[in-house]
């Protein structure tokens, strides 16, 4: 049994797909360098007003100092600002809730399960396909101003795809779609377990330094105190531990990647259609759970930290 000339692929989905997944990525990236520079700045601030206060004579390198501070508590705060009117955390979420909806649309168009059955003409499963595309899509521009629509939503492959016979149509889904992301949540698990651990090690390196150089400061061994400075460090990497939630994503993540090797098993020896077409809607519901899950959480955080 052949799998078609060539396997689809995220080139084959539909153009608002790959709008809202390129405005998603960027976005991503943007909130990720500024919220990164942001904490950075505020522990140079932090080093610079200790280097101040240790100094206290007057001298050019308290001025210095006193200056380095000043400016990077401005830039972290043009950064945070910058961060509130951009909105880069919005579009990143938004973007990616209507990447994944339109690529959870296409892939049932492709797998011929409802509300694009195989009995259904061609003409039909289009204009239904168009018109639930439309509707994320209007949903979803006020929060994109750059999303475009793009030429084509039914692709060429997806109608190769959709009007195959059914082994064809299987095997490509439980390959292509359900072992793909199974595949995907099993590498971001083992990459934020392991980021996770990583940073974990960096806050118990900053904390045991903390307990190191206040023991210092309350022996008198040395004048300057580089508490502040230290605490500062401390209190950043919590900040982006949270700010990219690596434990709570790979517990996530390992869960779902377990359960979409379940999903793989039962179809299998599927054989109807219509048992095919529940099948391909379940297998759908459970791939996009966890991405309905993640958006929940991220909104969740931001407005914590908004009321905080």
């Amino acid at each position: 049994m052949s799998l078609l000339h060539t396997s689809p692929s995220d080139d084959d989905l539909p153009g608002v797909f790959k709008s809202a997944d390129e405005i998603s990525q960027e976005a991503q990236k943007e909130y990720l360098r500024w919220t990164r520079g942001r904490l950075q700045l505020a522990v140079v601030a932090a080093i610079a007003g200790t280097v101040t206060v240790s100094s206290n004579d007057g001298t050019w390198v308290e001025k210095a100092s006193a200056t380095l501070a000043l400016v990077s508590f401005a830039a972290a705060l043009l950064l945070e600002v910058f961060l509130l009117r951009g909105s880069p955390e919005e579009r990143w979420y938004h973007g990616r809730a209507l990447a994944e909806s339109v690529k959870t649309l296409a892939w049932r168009y492709m797998a011929a399960a409802e509300p694009f059955p195989s009995s259904l003409p061609p003409i039909r499963a289009d204009e239904i396909l168009l018109a639930r595309i439309q509707d994320l899509f209007r949903e979803a521009s006020p929060n994109l101003p750059s999303l475009s629509v793009g030429a084509v939503q039914a692709t060429a492959k997806m109608r190769e795809v959709r009007e195959s016979q059914l082994e064809s149509r299987k095997a490509i889904y439980l390959e292509f779609r359900v072992s793909d992301q199974q595949a995907w949540y099993e590498k971001k698990a083992k990459a934020n377990e392991g980021n996770s651990r990583r940073w974990r090690f960096t806050l118990i390196s900053f904390e045991l330094i903390g307990v190191i150089v206040t023991t210092i400061t309350l022996l008198d061994v040395s004048e300057i105190d580089i508490g502040g400075a230290v605490a500062a460090a401390i209190a950043a990497a919590g900040a982006w531990l949270e700010v990219k939630q690596y434990d709570n994503l790979a517990s996530a993540y390992s869960l779902t990647a377990a359960e979409l090797a379940f999903v793989h098993a039962t179809g299998s020896g599927i054989s109807d259609e219509t048992k095919w077409s529940d099948y391909v809607i379940s297998a759908e519901q459970a791939i996009s759970r966890e991405h309905t899950m993640w958006l929940a959480r991220r909104v969740g955080l931001r407005a914590a930290r908004r009321s905080g």
